[in-house]
């Protein structure tokens, strides 16, 4: 007996749903795994800074590359916008890998700068906050700074800093956690970076923070 074509249509159909259906959810799996933070490489290797002028130390996680020249990695000027003109860099931590390679992010860099002959006000006015944020303080290895933010960009924020000053030895003592992003979204083929991937950026920045020691004076 012959089995009419017509007979075997709801099956094709059946099939070629689930078809669909599987191409789908791996496209999603693919979607989702792009926008999740990919593992940290363990180079450049861990390392650690030490500023025996001003007594400062700070360790640097694997996958970060440390430098103590401007203008190697970075352009400090532009990244650290509320610095006045004397403020010399004295070590750069920035990232060396993308956690977030489908997002718009493109940068993260931990800056300890000091500004010789500072007055105890000149220094906790570097630490602007713009609206909505205030000047607060923070406690930066076991000494109180004060903690203020800086954001800029043109048709989008195209960079974040979290400030950290404060006055030792004569000096205004700074840290800046800059975190930078391009303008882009959906047109160039990556999405914007998310709070929840700034968040987590923020995070490696300030685990950096934490590690920092002052010699006792």
């Amino acid at each position: 007996m012959k089995t009419s074509f017509r007979a075997n249509l709801p099956w094709i159909s059946v099939l070629a749903l689930l078809v669909a259906l599987a191409v789908t959810d791996v496209a999603a799996q693919t979607r989702t795994a792009s926008s999740e933070a990919v593992a940290d490489p363990a180079t450049p290797a861990a390392s650690a800074f030490y500023d025996s002028r001003y007594g400062v130390s700070f360790k640097v996680p694997a996958g970060w590359t440390l430098t103590r020249h401007d203008a190697e990695m970075s352009t400090f000027g532009l990244d650290v916008r509320t610095a006045p003109s004397a403020t010399k860099m004295r070590a750069l931590a920035t990232i060396a890998f993308n956690p977030y390679p489908a997002s718009t992010f493109s940068g993260a860099l931990f800056y300890f700068s000091v500004t010789p002959g500072s007055t105890e006000a000149q220094c906790r006015n570097q630490a602007l906050a713009q609206a909505p944020r205030t000047v607060a303080t923070a406690q930066v290895g076991g000494a109180s700074f004060t903690h203020g933010y800086d954001e800029h960009g043109t048709i989008c924020t195209e960079s974040r800093d979290e400030i950290f000053t404060a006055m030792r030895v004569n000096a205004c003592y700074r840290f800046d956690l800059v975190i930078n992003s391009f303008c882009g979204g959906e047109v160039s083929g990556v999405r914007d970076i998310t709070p929840a991937q700034l968040s987590g950026v923020l995070k490696r920045l300030q685990s950096i923070l934490d590690s920092v020691r002052f010699d006792s004076k």
